[in-house]
C-alpha cells in the first residue's frame, strides 16, 4: 500500500464525506417521517397465503432503507473521526497547505500559498510533501511500505 497516495486520497474525499453526513441524516430522517404515517389494514381483500401486502412491503423497504443509510452514516463518521485526529497533529500551516492543495483546490492555489507564506514555489511544495508525510504517519504509523 502506498501510504502517500491513500493519504492524498482520503484529503481529497474529505469534503465530500462532511457532506454525506448531512446528507444521510436527512434522508434518515425523512425515511423515520414516512415510516410513522400509519394506514389501517384494508378488511375487504382476501388474505394470501405466504406473501405480504404492499403496505407491507413498503415497510419493510423503508426500515432496510433506513439500516442501510444508518450504516453509511456511521462509517463516515468513523472515517471523519480517523481523518481529523491524523490532521488534528498538523500545525495550523500544515493543514492550510493541505486544505488548499487537496480539500479545497481552486485554481490558483500555489501562487496564493506563495503569496500568504512569503516563500517561493519550490518552497511551498517542499511544506505540501512534508504536511502530507506527517498526515500519512499520523493516519497510518508509517509513510511507506
Amino acid at each position: 500500500m502506498n501510504c502517500l497516495k491513500e493519504a492524498e486520497y482520503k484529503l481529497r474525499d474529505y469534503d465530500a464525506k462532511k457532506k454525506s453526513l448531512a446528507s444521510t441524516a436527512d434522508q434518515i430522517a425523512m425515511l423515520e417521517a414516512e415510516s410513522t404515517c400509519v394506514r389501517s389494514a384494508t378488511t375487504d381483500g382476501t388474505p394470501v397465503q405466504g406473501g405480504g401486502n404492499c403496505r407491507e412491503d413498503a415497510i419493510l423497504n423503508n426500515i432496510a432503507a433506513r439500516t442501510e443509510l444508518q450504516a453509511a452514516h456511521d462509517s463516515a463518521e468513523a472515517w471523519l473521526r480517523i481523518v481529523n485526529g491524523a490532521l488534528s497533529v498538523l500545525t495550523d500551516e500544515e493543514r492550510l497547505v493541505l486544505d488548499r492543495f487537496y480539500i479545497n483546490r481552486q485554481r490558483g492555489h500555489v501562487e496564493r500559498l506563495m503569496e500568504e507564506m512569503h516563500v517561493e514555489k519550490s518552497q511551498v511544495y517542499c511544506r505540501k510533501d512534508t504536511a502530507l508525510r506527517k498526515f500519512a504517519l499520523a493516519l497510518y504509523g508509517v509513510t511507506e511500505t
